[in-house]
């Protein structure tokens, strides 16, 4: 489409030049007779002037030419970024795929871990209503063990008491027995030995039913003392058991823990990788939209007597980005940058019409299109540095009408170096 527009721009210029020739031909003319000579040098530098010209638009058209290629091969270029990054873009939604499948896979095992850990509360819950049966228990035991004690000292003290009265009635006996033996002793002394003989059978009897009863006493001590043994080694060994049952259980779940958070550590990894990917990428898409700003607008349609302030062009050829709006006639510069802007007017027959590209109010260049001839073409260009949200318009400095046509004659075009 540029191209186009830079062969009407040749078009046009090269016939008002050869009707300015022309004109000057025919004045040649109807002056021949009067000033031959002097008009012939006039033609002649005409002539050289017109060869300059077409020397100088020959150059610019080939210019153009070049710049059109370079942006044609910078086009190319976006377009095989924009193709790379949509592949990393498909690869890395690929990976977050993956990292969801792991992460619903995590997430798997963390409700297995939490069901195992609450099988492991349950099972110690019973370990601990066990220990407490085992507690309450051995307390019942030593609750009996103690009454067994007690019962025993009771026993003992009288056995110990009936001992003593056996023995203070043997001593009495013994008394009464040395009475009689001084007081018989020389008498009967028969009688006297067989009453030792007797006390001595009884006393022996007696002293064989005090040691009886004692060693039935050490016999009962030593297996009550031969059952605490018993009941604390139990106990001990349960004891053990369940501490070592609550080491492994608590061992397992810090392993389990600690693998839980060498997983989280590789998914946070992954997804700050994952963001510093996406930040690229986004930094690459702003670059390839900075590319494909541009845009080429005009009119196609006639007026002799505009003379209004802001020039509209309502055809939309080209609006990348859409930074023109064609209901105000404004551009809108959608990102930073360097930008290109094109205007080309013609006038409507013989009026003269001066246009200015126009940044935020201020007036950069400006057009001209001349009444020398009818349908003057003026035009320029002009190379601006705008920011988000500046504005570039064409609007009307002096003069009145423009000319245009179905295919747009007068025209604005810019776009983002």
């Amino acid at each position: 489409m540029m191209s186009y527009i830079i062969l009407g721009f040749l078009c046009v210029i090269p016939s008002s030049c050869l009707s300015i020739l022309t004109d000057g031909e025919t004045q040649n003319g109807t002056l021949r007779d009067e000033s031959g000579d002097s008009k012939t040098d006039v033609f002649r530098q005409l002539l050289n002037q017109e060869t300059l010209i077409r020397m100088s638009l020959v150059k610019n058209v080939h210019s153009l030419m070049k710049d059109m290629v370079e942006m044609k091969e910078s086009m190319s270029t976006s377009n095989k970024r924009l193709h790379d990054a949509e592949k990393e873009i498909s690869s890395l939604k690929n990976e977050v795929q993956l990292l969801k499948t792991e992460n619903q896979k995590l997430k798997e095992e963390a409700v297995k871990f939490q069901e195992e850990f609450k099988t492991t509360d349950s099972r110690f819950d019973e370990i601990k209503g066990n220990f407490t049966m085992v507690s309450y228990s051995r307390d019942q035991y030593e609750t009996h063990v103690n009454k067994k004690l007690e019962d025993f000292e009771k026993n003992t003290s009288t056995i110990l008491n009936d001992i003593k009265i056996e023995v203070r009635y043997l001593s009495v006996t013994l008394l009464d027995l040395n009475k009689h033996t001084m007081e018989l002793n020389m008498s009967i002394p028969d009688l006297i030995e067989s009453k030792l003989t007797e006390y001595s059978a009884y006393l022996n009897r007696s002293v064989g039913d005090i040691n009886q009863k004692l060693l039935t006493s050490k016999e009962y001590q030593e297996q009550l003392v031969y059952n605490l043994s018993a009941l604390g080694s139990n106990q001990s060994s349960l004891m053990k058991i369940i501490s070592d049952k609550m080491n492994n259980t608590i061992t397992s779940i810090k392993a389990d823990v600690e693998q839980s958070q060498k997983s989280q550590l590789k998914l946070s990894a992954a997804v700050s990788s994952l963001e510093v990917f996406r930040m690229n990428m986004s930094l690459l898409n702003n670059c390839a939209s900075k590319t494909s700003v541009g845009f080429t607008v005009g009119v196609t349609s006639s007026s002799s007597s505009w003379a209004g302030n802001i020039l509209v062009f309502p055809r939309v050829i080209t609006n990348n980005g859409n930074g023109y709006n064609p209901s105000t006639g404004k551009f809108t510069a959608p990102t930073d940058g360097t930008y290109v802007f094109f205007v080309t007017v013609n006038s409507y027959s013989a009026n003269t019409v001066y246009l200015d590209i126009v940044l935020n109010g201020s007036k950069k260049v400006r057009t001209k299109s001349h009444n020398s001839a009818n349908y003057m073409t003026g035009t320029n260009m002009a190379v601006l540095q705008l920011y988000t949200g500046n504005s570039v318009w064409v609007s009307r400095y002096s003069g009145k009408s423009y000319y245009s046509h179905s295919v747009p004659i007068t025209t604005f075009s810019g776009f983002l170096l």
